[in-house]
Order: structure tokens, then sequence, then C-alpha cells
């Protein structure tokens, strides 16, 4: 999917090296890499949490009168599991997420690719997946008013095979974003790493359970943009045991009324054939 934002690599760490007049630039649908640079993977360090992280991506709407039941259920989960669980709101362009009054529309076309894909409007809102998990032949979509520990729990409960850390730093209102990877246990699949902007302490009318409205609203968790193609960049690994893996990449946001202060990234690696999540972390921009 074509996106109008910039992506850019820099160089990695352990190539600082390299010339960057001497490399070939690849042009990809939705950032750009050079031979030699990050943006390319090479070999890491390794990663010190070897955490299994569980990620909850809920389908909400400023229109939808049960989504801020939804809101306290998932805000006591993330309190409660700590950074074990990650949480991502996402509007689509449903009718549920149009705009009340004046206020600004949180919609995002990614998230209309993601909702569009996993049959969201069908299910109703709120509605949500926990790692992108399978129930039998179908998505695992559920109403996140309740049923998310079961969830997390089985999730969180099962040894990591891959160990993810990101760490994101704000560099003249572009963001400095550095990701390691460890091969926990070997991966038969193929690989790919999604990387999100998320904003929160976003004050944005939202309809309440009794109909009214509340212009007050704080939207926390809230999806600004999909860093990579919305379906993931890939991942240059064997997927052996033991393999350690880096890359580095640099974003510019796309719109001046994000505040990178409420933001961080959350990354994700998931196999790039079935879209399941193996694992996730995130990071403030610091």
């Amino acid at each position: 999917m074509n996106k109008s934002r910039t992506l850019k690599s820099i160089f990695a760490i352990i190539a600082v090296s390299l010339s960057l007049a001497s490399c070939d630039k690849i042009e990809q649908d939705n950032y750009i890499v050079f031979s030699g640079a990050a943006g390319e993977w090479f070999d890491g360090n390794g990663v010190s949490d070897h955490s299994q992280r569980a990620i909850i991506e809920k389908y909400t709407g400023v229109r939808c009168v049960n989504c801020p039941n939804a809101d306290i259920a998932i805000n006591d989960a993330v309190a409660g599991y700590g950074d074990k669980l990650i949480a991502v709101a996402i509007h689509d362009s449903s009718n549920f997420t149009r705009p009340i009054g004046e206020t600004p529309c949180l919609s995002t076309p990614d998230g209309d690719t993601w909702s569009l894909f996993f049959g969201i409007e069908k299910n109703g809102y709120p509605t949500a997946i926990v790692n992108r998990t399978l129930n039998g032949n179908n998505w695992d979509l559920f109403n996140p008013t309740s049923g998310i520990n079961s969830r997390v729990d089985n999730i969180i409960g099962q040894a990591a095979q891959v160990a993810l850390d990101v760490d994101a730093h704000n560099n003249n209102s572009t963001v400095d974003i550095t990701v390691n990877l460890e091969f926990l246990q070997s991966v038969g699949s193929d690989l790919t790493l999604t990387l999100l902007l998320i904003e929160d302490g976003l004050v944005v009318t939202q309809r309440q359970p009794d109909g009214s409205d509340d212009e007050n609203y704080v939207h926390n968790h809230v999806l600004r943009d999909v860093i990579t193609d919305v379906w993931g960049a890939d991942i240059e690994c064997t997927g052996n045991s033991g393999e350690k893996r880096i890359a580095q990449f640099q974003y510019t946001p796309t719109s001046s009324d994000w505040k990178l202060s409420n933001c961080h990234i959350i990354a994700f690696v998931a196999d790039k054939a079935t879209k399941q999540i193996l694992n996730a972390a995130q990071s403030e921009i610091e």
C-alpha cells in the first residue's frame, strides 16, 4: 500500500565506517534503504529482556457508546500487566468514527486496511484482537469490555520465540529508531517488522454509554501512523535460534499536529504469511 510518508535509513552503529556516498540507494514503496547502511539488518548484540509480550489492537470510534467501557477495561489491563501488555486504539472510517462536531478525525488509512482485512465492521464496535491470533479458522475477535485477561495470559505464558527491543529518540523533529532482535527459538517462516507511531492524551469528543457527548474525553494509545508498510518490512534473517539482528531507521512524522512528547513507538514482529504477531515492544520518544 503506497503512503506519502518518509522513512529513510541512517547508518548502522556497527557500520559507521561505511560512506553513504558509496552506497547503492534502493527505492521501495514506503521507505528508502542504502546498501551497507541501516534499514537493512546487521548482526547485533542481542536483547537483554526475553519477555513474551501481548499487543491488543482495539477498533474503536467516537460515536461508539460501548467504547468508553472498553477503554476502562483495557486501561485496567495495561495497568495490571505493566510492560507485558501493549495497547493500540485504531480508528477506521466507519460511521462510528465520524467526528462529533468540529473535533479532529482520528481515522487513518492504515486502520481502514486492517479493519477490512480482519472483518471488523461485521463484528461491530468495539472489537479487539490480541497478537492477531486465530480461533480455529477465524480471527479471535472479541468485545474488549471483557475477556482480555484470558487471552493475554495465554500469550505471555508462552516462551518467547523472538526477543524484541526498540529505542526511539527525537532528533530535530525526526525520530531515530533502533530495533534489536534475538531469536530464542528457531523460526521457520518469513517474518516482518512493523513500526507504529502512537499518541496519548488526545482530547476529542466521545459519545458515552448514556448517549451524551463528553467534550473532554481523553483518548490514549491512538494509532497515528504506520511507519513501515502497513503489513511490515521484511526482516533479513535466517531465523535460527541464537541469531541476533539490529537495524536503525529515521522517521519524519507526516503531521505537525502530532505532539512527539506525547507519542511513543511500537514495534512488533509478525509471521509474514499468517499475520500473527510473535512479539512486540514499545518505547517512549526520548
